[in-house]
């Protein structure tokens, strides 16, 4: 199985430098060229890549699966409250949408 994560982390990394090679030597028309920030988000995200997916691989046991699932769910929940945060603002009705969905997703847990 760790062969099977191993390879397929091999596969898509490859997949995203051929793409990226392939995007950045097409940038014919000034319309298609590549933001500069682009490039800053793909290095920043690159470094939590290389890091985490090995990590990742050495960490996803069976015994430590169940608390993997506790560390998302928190980390999902944290992604949600800061997002209601930062776009949501004072919208009741909103709230109300997404606390009773969260509500949902507990309970279904």
């Amino acid at each position: 199985e760790n062969d099977l994560t191993a390879m397929s982390i091999i596969v898509m990394a490859c997949t995203s430098v051929f793409g990226t090679i392939l995007r950045i030597t097409n940038q014919n028309a000034i319309d298609l060229r590549v933001d500069e920030e682009v490039y800053q988000a793909l290095i920043s995200c690159s470094c939590i890549v290389i890091v985490g997916a090995p990590l990742g691989s050495l960490f996803l046991t069976a015994r430590m699966q169940s608390r993997l699932k506790k560390l998302f769910y928190l980390l999902s929940f944290l992604q949600l409250a800061s997002f209601g945060i930062l776009k949501v603002k004072d919208n009741g009705s909103v709230w109300t949408i997404i606390l009773g969905v969260l509500l949902f997703v507990c309970f279904a847990i």
